[in-house]
């Protein structure tokens, strides 16, 4: 008889766990989409997951005094909410990055370049880099854009960004296939 009164509170205590989880969901998605968190407040994180990590224990304790049976529900919740957090503030950064930035890449022999247009004014920058952990930007200029077509210009420079394709990058015949880089 204990088998199916266990198995009913495993069920009961999954539901209620489901619950908190789309609760916390709902709560922690509102939130970032709230403050639209941009890169430089990544570090941010190092103390945001510990404060979800110690409200949820917090919460725990607190209940375990009013009713024992959402001490463990919160214990493992705390686990829970922590990683959604940090996948929900991840996305967040990149949500924010996607609609004020859009970006390019191109390899040429050993070096990487990315083109990045602003989605809130008309500015442009290439940068390039020979190593994944250092770029340099080396052209800036402001673009006119007519659907998916983009006409870049810096002081003497025409380029023009058209079906993914780079024209008149080293010269005016030049066409160099482009990779979106998506966030």
């Amino acid at each position: 008889m204990d088998k199916p009164k266990r198995s009913k509170s495993f069920l009961q205590y999954l539901i209620q766990l489901i619950v908190l989880i789309i609760l916390d969901y709902v709560v922690i998605r509102f939130w970032v989409i709230r403050i639209d968190p941009d890169p430089s407040v990544s570090i941010g994180l190092l103390f945001l997951i510990p404060a979800v990590f110690v409200t949820n224990i917090i919460i725990g304790v607190v209940l375990a005094f009013i009713k024992n049976q959402y001490s463990g529900l919160f214990s493992v919740n705390s686990i829970i909410a922590s990683i959604l957090f940090y996948f929900l503030f991840i996305d967040g950064i990149n949500r924010h990055q996607s609609k004020r930035y859009e970006r390019w890449k191109f390899n040429l022999n050993d070096t990487t370049f990315e083109i990045t247009l602003s989605k809130l004014d008309t500015n442009f920058n290439i940068a390039y880099r020979k190593n994944p952990s250092y770029s340099t930007g080396f052209m800036n200029g402001q673009y006119l854009t007519n659907q998916s077509e983009y006409l870049l210009t810096s002081d003497k420079t025409i380029l023009a960004i058209s079906n993914e394709f780079l024209f008149g990058f080293r010269n005016t015949n030049d066409s160099i296939k482009l990779t979106k880089v998506e966030r």
